[in-house]
């Protein structure tokens, strides 16, 4: 039985491997199944992560957070242009972070959000007490 060789940095390496152990072995198990598919997506990661081409879940929180283009903010804005610097203030990520409110038709429309408000402010008045 071929094993894996992980000195082998190439996915395309890897990938001949892989062909090759099904050729020999065409009925795996699926826990071999799944050794086999980390053995390729691990070795990807590592050559597009030194490509710089993978956003790890890390870099979207930022991304969606903190980035945008100055052109999709300005066409947002009724004022354009004048409309950012109206927003600007000491916290750079403050006109980056959308506000999102819960509307009285959300509460109507989804039950699990109205019992989460009612016991959110069941707790916030038995605070006041502790």
């Amino acid at each position: 039985m071929i094993k894996l060789d992980y000195t082998i940095e190439s996915p395309e390496e890897r990938n001949e491997l892989v062909k090759k152990i099904l050729a020999e072995n065409p009925d795996p198990n699926p826990r071999y199944l799944e050794i086999l598919a980390d053995y390729l997506v691990l070795c990807m990661e590592k050559q597009e992560k030194k490509e710089k081409k993978i956003l790890t879940e890390n870099r979207m929180t930022t991304v969606n957070k903190r980035e945008t283009s100055f052109e999709g903010l300005v066409s947002t804005l009724e004022n354009g242009e004048d409309g950012i610097y109206n927003l600007i203030n000491e916290s750079k990520t403050t006109i980056f972070q959308p506000k999102v409110s819960i509307t009285k038709k959300d509460l109507e429309e989804i039950p699990f959000l109205k019992q989460l408000r009612e016991a959110i402010n069941m707790w916030e008045e038995k605070l006041k007490t502790a």
